[in-house]
């Protein structure tokens, strides 16, 4: 009986450990934002930890059409300090009704190891 308590015991601390590593650092996200006939994807990136932490971002927006794919790339380092919220990117594109498009982003710690990520995608007609 004692052996079966000291493993729970053990295991339960073990998972605290290992849940307390797999906290994230960051948290991203897109907003897309139809303008007319444009529309607008901002990338964004907000510090979960209690101190200045660097960081990589990429963003991509890929239009789909009838026509072929075509898209665009942005990325770069950066830094947070704890409870920061940035504005990583911006990007505007002539939205032609027609069009699908998907908008990616991804953030990396200073060992390239991905910590968020997310995406989006708007469909012809979407408002």
């Amino acid at each position: 009986m004692y052996t079966s308590l000291f493993f729970l015991a053990g295991w339960a601390a073990l998972m605290g450990v290992s849940q307390a590593k797999s906290d994230p650092s960051c948290r991203a996200w897109l907003e897309v934002t139809p303008r007319g006939n444009m529309l607008e994807m901002s990338g964004n990136c907000a510090s979960l930890t209690k101190k200045t932490t660097s960081f990589r971002y990429e963003m991509t927006l890929e239009r789909q059409s009838v026509g072929g794919r075509s898209t665009s790339q942005q990325g770069g380092e950066f830094e947070l300090a704890p409870g920061q919220s940035v504005v990583l990117s911006s990007t505007r594109v002539n939205a032609d009704g027609q069009s699908t498009y998907i908008g990616r982003l991804r953030v990396f710690d200073a060992h390239n190891v991905l910590l968020a990520q997310d995406s989006v995608r708007h469909e012809p007609g979407s408002k």
